[in-house]
């Protein structure tokens, strides 16, 4: 992988950052409540190039509290 690239995997191959679907499915949810809670600033979300990805510690945090 090039150094410019950006991966969604940690080195240790676990996932870093979630697509909507996947955190609905993780939150058992529906894709449009992720939408609302990222909206509504519950919930973050990264930009990487033209995706969105949920990073794993921001929904960690998010069901933590």
């Amino acid at each position: 992988m090039d150094s410019r690239e950006t991966s969604t995997h940690s080195d240790q191959g676990q996932r870093v950052a979630l697509t909507y679907r996947e955190t609905a499915a993780s939150l058992g949810v529906c894709e449009r409540t992720v939408w609302a809670m990222v909206r509504d600033g519950k919930l973050s979300a990264i930009r990487i190039g033209r995706s969105v990805r949920i990073p794993v510690k921001a929904l960690q945090d998010y069901v933590q509290s």
